[in-house]
Formats: structure tokens, sequence, C-alpha cells
């Protein structure tokens, strides 16, 4: 799993941490990616739960689709599964 900022969302000419960061599985041969959470949101932080081998992923939704996030954007929490990190979902 990778967390990256791989685009140009907000169209200013560069990648930077003003466009949104966004999470990716990869296979073992890092050849094929699988984005782990939604496009239009952007990821600011994450948390492990060891008890349940689950981390959970905090993101903004880019509600107004400009390519980068402001504060009144909505939070919501998504879990991945560590074991089978193709089970994932939104908590809230």
């Amino acid at each position: 799993m990778i967390s990256v900022y791989d685009e140009d969302t907000n169209k200013d000419g560069a990648i930077s941490v003003k466009d949104l960061r966004r999470f990716y599985l990869f296979d073992i041969k890092a050849e094929n990616k699988k984005a782990l959470i939604s496009t239009n949101y952007s990821v600011y932080k994450s948390e492990y739960d060891q008890a349940n081998d689950f981390v959970y992923i905090y993101a903004k939704l880019d509600e107004n689709k400009n390519g980068q996030i402001e504060e009144f954007e909505p939070v919501s929490i998504f879990w991945i599964d560590l074991k089978n990190p193709e089970r994932t979902g939104r908590k809230y």
C-alpha cells in the first residue's frame, strides 16, 4: 500500500501537496494498482488498529470538484483489513 500525490488535480501545472492525495494497493510485482479510497477523496491521515489488524484512513471529499481540499469539505473514515486488503469499506 502506498499514499501518493500522483496527478495535478488542481490544474496548477505541478504535482504537489496541494493536489489530492491518493491511496493505492499494488500487487507483489508493483505492476498493477488498485485505488483503495475513491479518487475524489484526499487522504490526510491513518490510524492502525492492532487488535483487529485494520488501518483506518481519514480522507476529505473533494465536494466542489476543484482538485484541492478546503477546510469545510466533509471527512470520511475508511477501513482496510490488512489480512486481506481487498476488503475495504467506509465506516463514517
